[in-house]
């Protein structure tokens, strides 16, 4: 089964498991925290995540010739520090 992800709030824009939230609701004290389902966006045609940079970027700007950091997936032809974009659900 693949791990869910959740938003803090409506402005928030990067997803984290719900374990994330658990832990920091603990560390302040919360006992009760109101999270946004993220969901997947498997088919946008123009943006990425990076997860090395930890922001959205162009998807033409994730190439082995126009970035420093990529780093071949088992020379598949995908960047291994490509991630997912989800939206708030």
């Amino acid at each position: 089964m693949k791990e869910q992800f959740y938003f803090r709030d409506d402005f928030s824009e990067n997803a984290y498991p719900l374990a994330h939230f658990i832990e920091k609701a603990k560390k302040e004290g919360l006992e009760e925290i109101t999270l946004f389902e993220a969901i997947p966006e498997n088919n946008n045609p123009h943006f990425i995540y990076c997860c090395y940079v930890g922001e959205v970027g162009d998807r033409d700007e994730c190439s082995k010739s126009r970035c420093d950091y990529y780093k071949s997936k088992s020379g598949r032809g995908v960047c291994r520090y490509r991630g997912k974009l989800f939206t708030k659900g």
